[in-house]
């Protein structure tokens, strides 16, 4: 942790009067008209917004470790509540600042990105939006509340979506089915609930849309992501590469899954079996078994990376089972003062959670690596180059399985085939899920039913020949288990990006693991101090999302996955 220069250690975090005092004296603070005043003051500004920073991310933690736990809950509401507006109003305020200092063009070297979107900021600013930014939060935390509550009872136990997964890998068909079916009885009676829960967070999106001035949520989205490097126009392009190159790869897999299994058509509990019916991998038994080994996968293919793995293990930084009560999905979140990463997931003694893992851990050493950036905002990465960082651990990590799986290899190749399969099936749905978010927030006016009419037609384009006949109404709300449409709209198309970028830095480390890995290393400590090209420039990697790169990777990606 850094030392504090500017926060006093006994600061009151919940205190609207103490944290407003604070902003008031980086307002009202006299800087004089020389770069290095300016850089002081933008320093001090900057560990105010680390130590609120850090303070929210551990009560969001806190709260969706259990969603059951009233007071974890109280707390990160009372701070999103009371803390956040009043950071809102004053960023908007020191923004401003800022930009108008006459020494401001000498730091352009050091600050010129972090001020381009500072601009952006102001532009997009209103007053009107800071309520409405706490609604969205709270809102937020409302459909958590719903998914995190979603269990079953099943084969003698209450069991979590998660937990059911690891059904469908069964090479029982019946016992597939059966979980299947459970799993959506049970999503399917909180459709209604998170389709109000969806339209509250759309109408409060388009809302603030307006209030900036933006035509759109898409136009006001484009600007607050700081997509200054590509377009909706270019989103779309994406689209109609995938569904001409990569989904016929799909279909071609799922086309020899269903000879393997001697099906006519592949069910949607077909698809997490072993097609051969061999029973499912269990490289481990609980989660701390999970960590130790992928902390051995970490040591054996980069040093660096291997001490950063074993700080997180030796601090308990990840938290890995899944349980009654704990929110959905994994993420990984930095505490900002601390300069440490932490990893939330819900792991359920299947291969996947191995790759998981890894994934995470990207995000993970991505902190540690730009810990020394000195502003805040340069801690807060473009998602298209995080996601960088965490996929290519995951391709990175097929390097070496022995610690799950020893000298089996049919097991490693198994793993491996399930890793890349699960790359071509990425594409068509991240095509699909950010398409669908294009088409909705073109129409401000759109209904539940308009909305599930609108994904059956893009299910019916990006349809790799799974059969969903009598399960209909699965197949038309299958949106409702991304999570990402209801906390963070828009963000999708970045694993796409991001996972071509992924596959150029699993090339590279094929032809040189420490090379690769250093150069992927020296770029994610750049933090968001550059455009996105030189971040990837930096990794050794092109920023490029059309066919041109597609067509090549795929290529690369269907050599391996065919290799004997």
């Amino acid at each position: 942790m850094t030392k504090r220069t500017f926060v006093p250690e006994n600061l009151n975090v919940d205190s609207v009067e103490d944290v407003t005092r604070l902003f008031k004296t980086l307002l009202d603070e006299n800087v004089p008209n020389s770069p290095d005043a300016l850089r002081t003051w933008i320093l001090k500004w900057s560990e105010l917004g680390s130590v609120l920073a850090e303070v929210s991310s551990r009560r969001y933690v806190a709260m969706t470790v259990n969603t059951k736990d009233e007071a974890a809950a109280k707390a990160y509401e009372d701070f999103v509540g009371n803390i956040d507006p009043v950071m809102s109003e004053y960023d908007d305020k020191l923004n401003k600042k800022l930009m108008a200092h006459p020494a401001k063009d000498q730091l352009k070297d050091e600050f010129g990105v972090w001020f381009k979107s500072v601009q952006v900021s102001l532009d997009l600013f209103s007053p009107a939006n800071i309520p409405l930014e706490t609604e969205e939060t709270m809102a937020v935390q409302a459909y958590q509340k719903i998914t995190g509550g979603m269990s079953v009872e099943f084969d003698g136990g209450v069991k979590t979506m998660q937990q059911m997964s690891a059904y469908l890998e069964k090479t029982d068909r019946d016992l597939r089915e059966k979980a299947f079916r459970t799993m959506w009885d049970r999503r399917l009676k909180d459709k209604d609930a998170l389709d109000a829960s969806f339209d509250k967070l759309f109408q409060i999106r388009n809302k603030i849309a307006k209030n900036s001035g933006c035509k759109n949520f898409i136009d006001y989205i484009f600007l607050a992501k700081r997509r200054f490097d590509y377009s909706p126009a270019d989103c779309k392009a994406f689209h109609e590469s995938v569904e001409k190159l990569v989904l016929p790869l799909l279909k071609e897999v799922y086309k020899k899954r269903a000879e393997k299994m001697n099906l006519k058509t592949l069910r949607p509990w077909d698809l997490s079996v072993d097609p051969l019916s061999r029973p499912p991998l269990k490289p481990y038994q609980n989660g701390e078994e999970l960590i130790e080994k992928v902390d051995q996968i970490f040591e054996s293919i980069h040093p660096q990376a291997g001490k950063w793995a074993r700080e997180m293990q030796a601090m308990k930084l990840i938290d890995p089972d899944s349980r009654l009560g704990k929110a959905p999905g994994g993420y990984q979140i930095g505490f900002d003062e601390s300069r440490l990463p932490f990893i939330f997931m819900n792991s359920a003694e299947t291969d996947r959670d191995i790759y998981t893992l890894l994934h995470e851990s990207g995000h993970s050493f991505h902190q540690y690596a730009l810990a020394n950036q000195p502003i805040l905002a340069y801690r807060d990465v473009p998602s298209e180059f995080a996601e960088v960082a965490s996929m290519s651990m995951e391709l990175i990590g097929m390097s070496n399985l022995k610690p799950f799986y020893g000298n089996d290899s049919e097991a490693i190749r198994r793993s491996i085939e399930g890793e890349l399969e699960d790359v071509i099936w990425l594409f068509p749905w991240v095509a699909s899920i950010d398409s669908f978010q294009h088409e909705l927030y073109s129409r401000p006016n759109h209904t539940a039913k308009d909305r599930e009419q609108i994904w059956k037609g893009i299910m019916d384009r990006y349809d790799a020949g799974v059969d969903y006949s009598g399960f209909e109404s699965v197949r038309n709300n299958l949106w409702q288990k991304q999570l990402h449409l209801f906390e963070c709209p828009f963000y999708y198309i970045e694993y796409g990006i991001a996972q071509l970028g992924a596959l150029q830095v699993w090339a590279n480390f094929k032809k040189d693991p420490k090379k690769a890995i250093d150069d992927l290393f020296k770029a994610e400590s750049l933090g968001d101090s550059r455009p996105l090209p030189e971040l990837f420039a930096a990794a050794n990697i092109k920023f490029d999302f059309t066919a041109k790169t597609i067509e090549p990777l795929m290529q690369v990606v269907w050599d391996e996955l065919n290799r004997s």
